[in-house]
Parts: structure tokens; C-alpha cells; sequence
């Protein structure tokens, strides 16, 4: 059964670092590198959200405007939609406030209440603390579960014990106390390496590889650290599995509880880090069917809904070297880019191609504006467009240019950006080659690649 589609324009909107604010402040933290530059490209990913639009009077609300070159560009793809032209944020910037909490504070209600009319139906990335509050004061009326609900199926806690349950076959365990992590992490080592995951850890973060005991008595003492100042600790440890591909299934929960299966998403990472995706072969969903993957997918939706979740869900699995499928690593009870790579191929699918979604740290010049990057990669014939099925599609312009400082008008000057795209090919052999265009692009302007 297909959810009901809402007739009325939505609100796409959302901020993706969704765990920052579910996370509870009474936990202690595994170490982590502060980046303003990164946090900086990931509030800036909300404009991704384009790929949700399917009416003109569909609204894509920003922290930040969209580039006014990408949107031209986009429209001319025949992406039509609303976007906000003010920045959300009034003041000095700070990454502790949600998409959702700057609405609220914004000084501009009046332009926000009327960029909200007629009354929308309100599609999150996530939902977040302060949603509820959003909806009320723009009198939005759509249903969605409780924040704390959302937060308790989102935690690494809550998915292995459903792993437990379910599959019977998990070999994590939760400890709650720097001690016990000393103790059960030896214990580990003994067997193999092992994963320390945070609750509400997010790709990148969250995770530390334990494969001696040197680096496991610098994070326990670490951890007690944070104890004697009042924190609580508790994390997730999981034995390093010998994995041989990283998957995800997209699917969604309708307020009656009916689970509807939308795709399956092969991640390719770049160890714990996130670096491109693309839509599951025959060879994959073959396996998968045969293992009875879809059987465990059905069962997480209805333990999903009888906690009190509906809406989206990305379900992170794995498949190991001797090809035994892991179903549950953790769920994701949000939308997820494997959704924003879907609805890309769903676009692409008019003419009867797919997309493979890519993502680069970049060191990008000063003086380098967005429409020159377009204008070469026309040059190139390597860009996407009615004339050039075969080509690179651009999805973001803030995330290229949010670090770039308007003051440093020194064409020596450089900053740091990330470049999400779709290469569209008809085979991976034509893919790699756009690919190599794109790269000697970035050379010849001097944009460099970083690791």
C-alpha cells in the first residue's frame, strides 16, 4: 500500500546533523575534532532538499540563500520551487541551533509567515526539538511522532537491542561506565579490533577504532575525565567486522503503521566517512532477497511503529567478505542522502538513466565564483543538462562557498568547500571517465582535492 500523497505544496526544510540535537547533554563524548569548516559545509547541505520538490509552490527553506547560478540552473533541469532569500540566522553565527529554532528566533515573521501561505504540508529532513513549536507558531497542520520518541529509535542502543531480538546473532555490547568499557575492550581485543559508537553518533563522528589497548586506556581515561565532572557514560562496543559492502534501505512508515519499501542504496565510503552513493544493482537485491533481508526490513518498520515512529527511515546494513548479510547496524529514523540519491535517479529515470552520487573536499581560490565552475565544466562537456545526458549534475553551491570570507578580497586567499554531484552515465566505464574530466577540470582551476 503507497502512503497518501498530500495534495497541498510541502516545506522541505532540515538540519543534517539531526543527533547533535537529540543527543542528551547528561552523556559523556568520545574525542573528536572541533571543525568549523565542516559544520560550517553541513549546515549548508539543507539546499539538497530540492530533490524532494515536485510543485512549483514547494518551499525549500535554507540557513543560507541559495546561489542564485545554481537555482537558473537547476530550473533549467526543470527543478521549479520556493527558496527563502534571507539568511535564518540574525546574529553572529553558532552551530547550536536547528533550522527549526532559527525560524523561531528570526526577526523576519512577517516574510516567513507569508512565504509559509497557504498553509503547507511540513516534510523535515528530521524531526527536531522546537518542530512542534515551528508548526504552531506558522499554524502548519501535519502530523508527525513526539521528538522524544524519535530520539529514543534513533539511539545505537535502541537498534541493537531490536538486533538482538530480531537477529539473534549480535555481538555488541553496551557498557556504562569508563571502567566497563576498560574491561569488556580487553576482553574484545583478545578477538579482533573493535568499535566504540556513540548513541547518537553521525557519520565521521561518533565511532572510534579501538585496535590496541594503548588507545583504549587513553579514551577510558578520557571518559572518566567527563565522570568525575558529573557525566554519565554509555556507549555501544562492536567487533570490527571484515565487511565487503556498506547498504541502506530506504522505506517509510504511514501513520497506520503500513510499511512501504522505497529503495536500496549502495554507500561508498571512504573509511567511516561518508563519500558517494549509488542505487543497488540486480546482483545485490538478488542476494538480498534470497537472505530474506526484506522479512527483517518489514519487522524494524512494525517495531518502529509500535514504539510510536512513523514517517522515513534508513535502515544501515552490511554485507560481509563471506557474503552473510548483517540487517541491522543501525536505523536512521529520518530522511538520509540514499532518499536524496533516490529521488535524483527518480528524476533521471524520464530518460532512462541513473545517477552516481559523489562528494569532494575541496581547497577552492578565492576569486573562483560558482558560474565560473559551471561555465568550464559547459566547456568541458562534462555538465549535465537537456543537450548532455552523459555529464556531471552539480547539487550544491553554499557548501562550495559557505567558508569563503566576503572581507578577504586576496586573490591568493583560499578556502575550504565540498562539492556534492550526480555523475550520470549509461555505465561505469563512461562514469570514470567523467569522472577524470571533472578532476583535470579541478586542476586546471586550480580548485585541489583533499583527502
Amino acid at each position: 500500500m503507497t502512503m497518501h500523497k498530500n495534495l497541498l505544496a510541502s516545506i522541505f526544510l532540515g538540519t543534517f546533523n539531526s543527533e547533535l540535537f537529540w543527543k542528551d547533554s547528561a552523556l559523556s563524548s568520545l574525542p573528536s575534532c572541533k571543525d568549523r569548516h565542516a559544520d560550517l559545509i553541513v549546515d549548508a547541505m539543507d539546499e539538497l532538499q530540492f530533490v524532494f520538490c515536485s510543485k512549483p509552490d514547494d518551499l525549500v527553506v535554507t540557513r543560507f540563500p541559495m546561489n542564485s547560478a545554481h537555482k537558473i540552473y537547476l530550473e533549467s533541469l526543470g527543478f521549479n520551487f520556493l527558496n527563502n532569500v534571507f539568511q535564518l540566522q540574525d546574529n553572529e553565527y553558532t552551530f547550536d541551533r536547528s533550522v527549526c529554532e532559527l525560524l523561531l528566533e528570526n526577526s523576519k515573521t512577517e516574510y516567513f509567515n507569508k512565504l509559509f501561505l497557504p498553509k503547507k504540508n511540513f516534510s523535515p529532513y528530521s524531526i527536531l526539538p522546537f518542530s512542534t513549536a515551528l508548526c504552531s507558531k506558522y499554524a502548519i497542520n501535519t502530523l508527525f511522532p513526539d521528538c522524544e520518541i524519535v530520539k529514543k529509535v534513533n539511539s545505537k542502543f535502541f537498534s541493537h537491542e531490536l538486533s538482538k531480538e530480531l537477529y539473534e546473532d549480535t555481538a555488541g555490547k553496551i557498557i556504562n561506565s569508563a571502567g566497563e568499557l576498560y574491561i569488556s575492550g580487553c576482553e574484545f581485543l583478545q578477538r579482533s579490533p573493535f568499535l566504540i559508537k556513540d548513541a547518537l553518533g553521525v557519520s565521521g563522528n561518533g565511532n572510534i577504532l579501538i585496535n590496541s589497548e594503548s588507545i583504549l586506556i587513553n579514551i577510558v581515561k578520557y571518559l572518566t575525565k567527563q565522570e568525575r565532572k558529573g557525566k554519565e557514560s554509555k556507549f555501544l562496543i562492536e567487533p570490527l567486522l571484515n565487511k565487503e559492502r556498506d547498504f541502506s534501505c530506504q522505506f517509510e512508515i504511514n501513520n497506520e503503521g503500513i510499511v512501504k519499501i522505497i529503495s536500496v542504496q549502495e554507500m561508498l565510503n571512504n573509511g567511516f566517512v561518508f563519500s558517494g552513493i549509488r542505487t543497488a544493482g540486480t546482483s545485490l537485491l538478488s542476494c538480498l532477497e534470497n537472505s530474506k533481508y526484506f522479512d527483517y526490513v518489514e519487522k524494524v518498520g512494525k517495531a518502529l511503529y509500535k514504539e510510536g515512529y512513523f514517517g522515513y527511515v534508513c535502515l544501515d546494513s552490511m554485507m560481509l567478505d563471506n557474503k552473510k548479510i548483517i540487517p541491522i547496524i543501525e536505523i536512521n529514523a529520518r530522511k538520509s542522502m540514499g532518499l536524496i540519491n533516490y529521488y535524483i535517479d527518480q528524476f533521471l529515470s524520464r530518460y532512462s538513466l541513473y545517477g552516481n552520487f559523489i562528494s569532494f573536499a575541496l581547497s577552492i581560490p578565492w576569486h573562483l565564483q560558482y558560474e565560473d565552475i559551471l561555465n568550464m565544466m559547459d566547456q568541458y562537456n562534462i555538465l549535465f543538462c537537456e543537450k548532455r545526458l552523459n555529464g556531471i549534475m552539480p547539487l550544491c553551491a553554499n557548501t562550495l562557498y559557505v567558508n569563503r570570507k566576503p572581507s578577504e578580497k586576496i586573490k591568493s586567499e583560499r578556502h575550504k568547500g565540498r562539492f556534492y554531484a550526480s555523475i550520470v552515465a549509461n555505465n561505469q566505464m563512461e562514469c570514470g571517465l567523467l569522472l577524470n574530466q571533472l578532476k583535470k577540470l579541478f586542476f586546471d582551476m586550480n580548485i585541489k582535492m583533499l583527502s
